[in-house]
């Protein structure tokens, strides 16, 4: 293996690729980042990189604007000028997001293969932007990497063409390594509190729904910390929604700072599939603002529990005590980037 090109946009991306960069780098694979510049947050990026080691991106498209259409076609345009000169072995992408969209497309037109890690996960939530990525680049992908043993058996039932494998998921590998360097934000904090976190389109988008949430935990007898996603300090702004007082909002946070909170509060409340996971992996029950999740195995002794269209399930999930412990082992043994690493080496 020569050289690879490794495509990312948005958190998620960078943290999924933090370990897997190690292996690249240790095995010495020549690696190009291409950050496509989709999460435009200076503090949500450079938190990520300082705290995660990660070296500058060698490419940025600066694609960080304008409609899903409009964002993921200029990606595919922009990507398609770099990968024509750098002329990579292999493509590696993460999850479903808008980048991962775009580079999927890209190289498969381009004839160029590409292994997607964190394949096969579903939701079952039609219309659901993030599904729609993931099972489109599940199709078109010559590898195909799974965090979980669901995962696989998605893909084998849906007769997926490329190859697919159980690797475990990167980001319990991150979670493992990185969680005794864990801290506090350095912004006052009482001892017991709940960590929110919004940005999913489903939530966001709609203003009835976003209200709802918002009133609901308003009423909650419990102090609300958020670290604020540029989707929804937007859409606060264009609803002109005033905060409850029990309401803490932050700047964005670092990985290490993000993993400190979800361990150490009451609650957490969320829409986003990584932070349930870390929250199951930390042993903090989990309100998901979703009707669905494709981590079905942090449903288990009601660790995670979903309030579906709902949202005064709220105030009833508090009442709820988990049962049983978290099984760490539904996302593999902590050893994921390694064999993704022996997985993309194998089939090249």
């Amino acid at each position: 293996m020569k050289n690879v090109v490794t495509v990312v946009g948005t958190r998620p991306n960078f943290i999924k690729s933090a370990l897997l960069s190690e292996e690249y780098k240790k095995n010495s694979v020549q690696e190009t980042i291409i950050h496509t510049g989709q999460h435009y947050d200076v503090e949500l990026s450079e938190n990520i990189f300082n705290d995660l080691n990660l070296r500058n991106p060698d490419i940025n498209l600066g694609i960080n604007s304008g409609s899903q259409a409009f964002q993921t076609g200029k990606m595919i345009i922009e990507l398609e000028k770099h990968l024509l000169k750098i002329k990579p072995k292999l493509i590696t992408i993460f999850g479903d997001t808008n980048s991962t969209l775009a580079a999927a497309i890209c190289a498969s037109k381009l004839d160029i293969p590409f292994v997607h890690i964190e394949a096969g996960e579903r939701t079952l939530i039609n219309g659901m932007q993030e599904e729609e990525n993931r099972i489109i680049c599940d199709q078109l992908a010559s590898l195909n990497c799974c965090a979980t043993k669901l995962a696989v058996s998605n893909l084998k039932h849906e007769k997926i063409h490329g190859k697919v494998v159980f690797t475990g998921d990167l980001m319990l590998d991150l979670f493992l390594r990185k969680i005794k360097e864990a801290n506090s934000p350095s912004v006052y904090l009482p001892k017991e509190f709940v960590l929110l976190t919004i940005h999913r389109a489903e939530n966001t988008n709609n203003q009835t729904r976003f209200k709802q949430i918002i009133k609901t935990l308003g009423k909650l007898n419990t102090t609300i910390v958020w670290p604020m996603h540029q989707r929804a300090k937007k859409y606060l702004s264009i609803y002109a929604i005033d905060l409850p007082k029990n309401f803490i909002t932050i700047a964005p946070v670092s990985y290490t700072q993000m993993i400190w909170l979800e361990s150490n509060c009451y609650r957490v409340i969320t829409d986003s599939g990584g932070v349930q996971k870390e929250a199951y992996w930390s042993g903090t029950p989990c309100i998901n603002l979703l009707p669905k999740t494709a981590w079905t195995q942090t449903l288990e002794g009601q660790w995670n529990q979903l309030i579906g269209d709902d949202v005064e399930k709220i105030t009833h999930a508090f009442k709820i005590k988990p049962k049983g412990k978290p099984y760490m082992k539904h996302f593999g043994d902590g050893h994921a980037a390694f064999k993704i690493y022996q997985s993309i080496n194998d089939f090249l």
